[in-house]
């Protein structure tokens, strides 16, 4: 039986090294190809060893005896750990051992500052390497971390978890499977493509995007998923197109958009896809391209009348709603719907509360708004409009507060919700039992 003092093994310091990540055991099975046990048995054995009683404090023990790195925290010498340096002792007092909840909070601190600087976009680095100074404003740590998963009321539940935590992805839905196809993760650009089977609960892997990009989205065609633009690593909006063959799992270049994008919504009907709005290298544009994947070619359409970014589309009766984004100073509200036929734009109502980085999806003749940056606005409920009465209204949410950009995926009558941002990279997966249609009340309990 493992004692206080005893060493850890290789294989516990890879696995504590996850731990510090803030990743699930069922992630950590999954990444070390082992048992969801076996890493419980690990995590009990790591906890003995080290004299830890939580996930965190075996976090900031292992980084304070340097048992681990975690990027962006500096460790501090004892002097430094016992006495904070914004109020130094007098060079002759003896420094004194602060309490433990201090020396987790002090050593925390540089994790979540870096992370937030470092993981989220739109950021400082974003507007040092582009420029520009209208990229939405950081949330502050109190506000990102008490943003938390609820214990759902009614019909949000818990399914498998994606295996990388990851936001700003494109997500979309073939043949009874779904597919979350590279985005943002903590340690930057992903390729990953990652494909879940809801019926058998479980992820596998496909092919890598041969492009890493985030800010980005997936249309679905004749079994092919089709990813337009999306922001490179330096956060340059880029043109490049890539198909992903779901049979063959194969990628391929198709025709570059018009002009570079990230950012952007995007919707798809049966012959085609709009990319809307979005951001060029210096600006949230109003521009529309259509796609036509047999001439494999792109058209310019009539302008969105509002300018932005971050919004998200969903096809209803043939017409295109754009709801909610940023414009570069606040989160909007705006719904503005696109008749391809026409090439014309109509106005729709307004969301409840402004919404940037919000996900949206058609289920039963009725468009779901899910999450959102809550960069300017409490988020405390989802919205679902209903075209017939021209209105939306709150649906439960499992997540309050921001929860930046998740893939949102229809199949069958749910709604899939995958990942995104809130105070960190999730890898939630949660499932809406959207049929039939029903509203929420705030502050309601509903069975």
């Amino acid at each position: 039986m493992p004692e206080l003092g005893d060493r850890l093994s290789e294989r516990e310091i890879e696995l504590l090294e996850l731990v510090a990540t803030g990743v699930t055991n069922r992630e950590i099975a999954y990444r070390l190809h082992i048992s969801v046990n076996t890493v419980k048995v690990h995590v009990r054995n790591i906890f003995t060893k080290i004299g830890a009683e939580s996930r965190t404090e075996a976090t900031m023990i292992a980084v304070r005896e340097g048992l681990i790195n975690v990027a962006g925290v500096e460790l501090p010498n004892d002097q430094a750990a016992a006495t904070p340096a914004a109020e130094p002792e007098p060079e002759s007092a003896p420094a004194r051992p602060l309490p433990w909840a201090k020396r987790i909070a002090l050593l925390s601190a540089p994790v979540l500052v870096a992370g937030l600087i470092a993981v989220t976009w739109p950021n400082r680095d974003a507007s040092q390497v582009n420029g520009n100074t209208d990229l939405p404003p950081e949330r502050s740590q109190e506000q990102n971390v008490n943003a938390q998963v609820q214990n759902p009321t009614s019909r949000w539940h818990d399914r498998a978890q994606m295996p990388t935590p990851r936001a700003y992805l494109a997500a979309a839905a073939v043949e009874h499977r779904i597919y979350a196809i590279g985005g943002r993760a903590a340690s930057g650009l992903t390729s990953a493509v990652e494909v879940y089977d809801p019926v058998d609960d479980i992820w596998a892997r496909g092919s890598d995007k041969p492009t890493p990009v985030a800010y980005v989205s997936a249309a679905a065609l004749d079994r092919a998923l089709y990813v337009p633009g999306g922001c490179n690593a330096e956060f340059e909006p880029t043109r490049v197109m890539e198909v992903y063959d779901t049979a063959a799992d194969v990628w391929r270049e198709a025709a570059p958009l018009p002009a570079a994008r990230c950012a952007y919504a995007l919707g798809a009907d049966a012959d085609a896809f709009y990319v809307v709005g979005g951001r060029d290298r210096s600006r949230y544009v109003a521009s529309v391209y259509a796609y036509d994947p047999q001439a494999d070619s792109w058209k310019e359409m009539a302008p969105m009348p509002t300018a932005r970014g971050f919004a998200s589309a969903s096809v209803l009766d043939g017409r295109i709603y754009v709801v909610g984004g940023y414009d570069g100073n606040r989160e909007l509200t705006t719904c503005e719907v696109f008749d391809p036929a026409r090439n014309a734009w109509a106005e729709c109502a307004p969301l409840t509360v402004g919404r940037g980085s919000v996900a949206t999806a058609t289920l039963a003749d009725h468009i779901y708004a899910v999450g959102g940056g809550g960069w300017t606005s409490y988020l405390g409920f989802n919205e679902g409009y209903n075209p017939q009465t021209d209105t939306w209204s709150p649906v439960e949410t499992p997540l309050i507060g921001e929860w930046r950009s998740p893939g949102l995926v229809v199949l069958d009558t749910r709604i899939y919700a995958i990942g995104g941002w809130s105070g960190r990279y999730l890898s939630l997966n949660q499932v809406y039992e959207a049929l039939p249609f029903r509203l929420f009340i705030p502050g309601s309990q509903q069975n």
